[in-house]
């Protein structure tokens, strides 16, 4: 009763998102392989999707990255990856964005 998964299968940039989530699992592959999904603007739609206080949570830690990121607004830290991952990185979204 306290955790929902919400799965939508559609274009992301079609979305109207309304700041009602806690945590985005974003698992897209690498920016060298899918350059547009790693931007400034697509990062912007998913603070706009999270509540003040959010999580995107990503196993990128490129540099590019983590630029677009802060360059939205997120607070970033660098966490211990899963097994096979050797890092992974959590942006927080601040109180206002």
């Amino acid at each position: 009763p306290l955790f929902h998964l919400h799965k939508y299968r559609a274009d992301f940039r079609s979305i109207q998102f309304q700041a009602r989530f806690d945590i985005v699992y974003f698992d897209a592959f690498n920016p060298e392989v899918q350059p547009h999904l790693w931007t400034p603007e697509v990062f912007s739609r998913f603070a706009q999707a999270l509540k003040p206080g959010g999580i995107l949570v990503t196993y990128c830690v490129k540099g590019i990255v983590k630029q677009a990121l802060r360059e939205v607004g997120f607070t970033l830290k660098r966490l211990p990856g899963p097994p096979g991952k050797r890092e992974m990185l959590r942006a927080t979204k601040p109180d206002r964005i």
